[in-house]
Parts: structure tokens; C-alpha cells; sequence
């Protein structure tokens, strides 16, 4: 299933509050729409609650006198608008926080993690150039003077220190990594 379309961003969902404007919550604002965003602010909780109060006190004020239709209907959208439940809007913008900030902490740990594996390339690659460097002087020596014997034994028994001693290195950034 293809979907169309880009996935939400984290502004999507979030509408930030710059330095001197209104208040988010404030009834003026609410249904104004940002210069960032295609929809409305969402209503707190505070205000549904206000509007419904404000459409219930004037429901109960015109008892006495017959509302128009029009007015009745619109009373009712707004009831029922009112009386839905929604999401706190305070805490989207907590779990909305977490989210950046979880998201950020991972995309941290990710670059991390390629780095020190990008080190311990390279340090691979160094130890195997030492090593082939080594072969490679070892052999040459042992073309050139294969009467020196005891120089031989002594440089393998370095090469194999050596060796053992890479291998620790090895061993010890792998388990490092995991």
C-alpha cells in the first residue's frame, strides 16, 4: 500500500509558541490560524468548557424568549462540538517534547556509533598494513640471509607478541561495540 503524501513532522502536530504572543489558550486566538501552520490552534480544555458554560447560560437565559432556528442550531453545533472528547493538548506537547528530544538522543547515538565503528576500520586497516609490512620484511630477510637464524626466531617471536597483542586490541573493540 502506497501511501501519498509525507508523513507528519513533529511541526505538524506542534504549533510553538513564539516570544510575545498571545497566550495559546486565550479564547481571542483560538481560532485564528499561524502564519507556519494550515489549521487552527487546538482549544484547551479550559475553553471548551467555558464555551459550553457561555452556550448553556444563554440557553437558559432565553427560556423565556423562542430562539430562531438558526440560533438553535448553532447552539447544538456547538454543544455537540463541545462535548466530544479530545486530547489534552498540554500533553501532546509533553509526549511531542519527548519525542524530539528521544528522537534527537538517537540520531546521536547512531552518529556515535558510526564513528567508533569508522575508528576501529581504520585501525583494522592499520594493523593490517603493520602486519603485511611485517611478512613482507620477514620475508625479504629471510631471503637475504638465511644463516641468521637466531635474528629469525627472535623477530617472529616479536611478530607473534605483536600479533597476540593486536588480536587483544581486536577482541577487546569488538566487545566495546556490542
Amino acid at each position: 500500500m502506497s501511501r501519498v503524501g509525507s508523513p507528519l513532522a513533529l511541526d505538524d502536530i506542534v504549533h510553538p509558541v513564539l516570544p510575545g504572543s498571545p497566550a495559546p489558550h486565550s479564547t481571542e486566538h483560538t481560532h485564528m490560524r499561524t502564519a507556519n501552520s494550515a489549521s487552527p490552534q487546538p482549544i484547551h480544555d479550559s475553553d471548551r468548557s467555558h464555551m459550553r458554560n457561555s452556550v448553556t447560560d444563554m440557553l437558559n437565559d432565553d427560556k423565556n424568549s423562542q430562539l430562531t432556528p438558526r440560533e438553535k442550531q448553532l447552539t447544538d453545533m456547538v454543544l455537540r462540538l463541545t462535548d466530544a472528547p479530545t486530547q489534552d493538548t498540554d500533553q501532546l506537547i509533553r509526549q511531542a517534547d519527548i519525542i524530539a528530544a528521544l528522537t534527537f538522543h538517537r540520531d546521536l547515538l547512531q552518529h556515535q556509533a558510526e564513528e567508533q565503528r569508522l575508528r576501529w576500520a581504520s585501525e583494522r586497516d592499520g594493523w593490517v598494513r603493520m602486519a603485511e609490512a611485517l611478512i613482507a620484511q620477514q620475508s625479504k630477510h629471510r631471503t637475504t640471509n638465511p644463516e641468521r637464524e637466531d635474528d629469525m626466531e627472535r623477530l617472529n617471536a616479536s611478530l607473534e607478541s605483536e600479533n597476540k597483542t593486536l588480536r587483544q586490541k581486536v577482541s577487546q573493540a569488538s566487545l566495546c561495540l556490542y
